[in-house]
């Protein structure tokens, strides 16, 4: 879970602060383009599933516009999905 978190953190210090206090920060979410860019990071570490990354991304993106990106993903030939984990990885990475 350790790791989680310091993924979260490290993705949430890239996005643009509208807000920030004591007790909360508000980013502005990743553009499709950025959501993209944030799940190819965190696949170069792992194989994921939906749910997997979706941990990572919660409150920061929702289960279909990961999913959505993963498949444009998977269309450009970036990454492929294991039918039967059903985890997604880049191409020509072994993990």
């Amino acid at each position: 879970m350790n790791g989680t978190v310091n993924k979260r953190k490290e993705i949430e210090d890239k996005l643009e602060v509208v807000y920030d206090d004591e007790e909360l920060t508000v980013v502005i979410a990743p553009e499709e383009d950025e959501l993209k860019e944030v799940i190819l990071n965190l696949l170069k570490e792992k194989p994921m599933d939906v749910k997997e990354i979706h941990s990572v991304l919660t409150n920061l993106a929702s289960d279909e516009k990961i999913r959505k990106a993963l498949y444009e993903l998977a269309e450009e030939g970036t990454v492929i999905e294991d039918k039967k984990s059903k985890k997604f990885m880049l191409v020509g990475v072994t993990n």
